[in-house]
């Protein structure tokens, strides 16, 4: 039997043809190489400000423990003098960079998939990734872009609880976070963190700062303390 309509025919073949070569370009294109950057320069820059730079690059969400915004606080606990950074790189992902970075000064990056957040700290305080209980089972809309610039502590923390649908106490009153030595209180908070929600973005504020909520029993307000302090090691038992 002739086929009457040579164009169906062509057409037909120019479908087939895209579609077999879309898996080929979705390969290609998982395959794409990372983005390097040619130049990577610093000078002198201080170094929680070269972390927020290098992380901010990366696209990841993520909070600097308290120790690492002034007042500055070592790894040992005690007030010092912030560190500055001063590199030339050439060649590096932002990944790269940054994971260079925090391996050069004890620290790391501790990936929280509950919350998506990240918390930067140093290596030796132990940072473990946030539990999905400390978030809970709100369904809280998505926040497409939060950012908040030098908020007071308390006030992020009321906010976000507001828009978790939490009932804080109204006199909640928030015990010192972080190391002692801290020169004020209450700290203020910079982020900027995408696609997150309230429930979401408030485990990861008080995790940051050594905070918990304990909500309420039956319809009682909510409260915010202190973690309790792991307990301490027990020394090894005499022969």
């Amino acid at each position: 039997m002739t086929n009457q309509h040579p164009e169906a025919s062509l057409l037909l073949i120019a479908c087939l043809t895209v579609l077999l070569a879309l898996p080929a370009a979705r390969s290609q294109e998982a395959a794409r190489p990372a983005h390097f950057i040619p130049l990577l320069r610093m000078d002198d820059v201080p170094l929680h400000d070269a972390i927020r730079n290098l992380a901010r690059q990366t696209g990841q969400n993520f909070i600097l423990d308290p120790r690492l915004s002034p007042p500055w606080v070592g790894p040992d606990g005690q007030l010092g003098r912030e560190p500055t950074v001063t590199f030339h790189w050439e060649n590096l992902t932002a990944e790269e960079a940054l994971a260079r970075l925090l391996e050069e000064h004890g620290l790391e990056m501790v990936a929280n998939p509950a919350t998506s957040i990240a918390r930067i700290a140093f290596r030796n305080q132990a940072v473990k990734p946030i539990p999905a209980t400390a978030v809970g089972g709100g369904t809280n809309a998505v926040i497409p872009l939060l950012v908040m610039d030098a908020v007071p502590l308390d006030m992020a923390i009321k906010n976000l609880a507001a828009q978790g649908q939490l009932r804080l106490a109204p006199d909640v009153s928030l015990p010192s976070p972080g190391p002692p030595g801290r020169a004020k209180f209450p700290p203020t908070v910079s982020v900027r963190w995408s696609n997150v929600t309230a429930r979401q973005a408030l485990a990861a504020l008080l995790d940051n700062y050594d905070l918990v909520l304990v909500e309420g029993a039956a319809g009682a307000p909510a409260r915010i303390v202190a973690k309790e302090p792991p307990p301490a090691a027990k020394p090894p038992e005499g022969r």
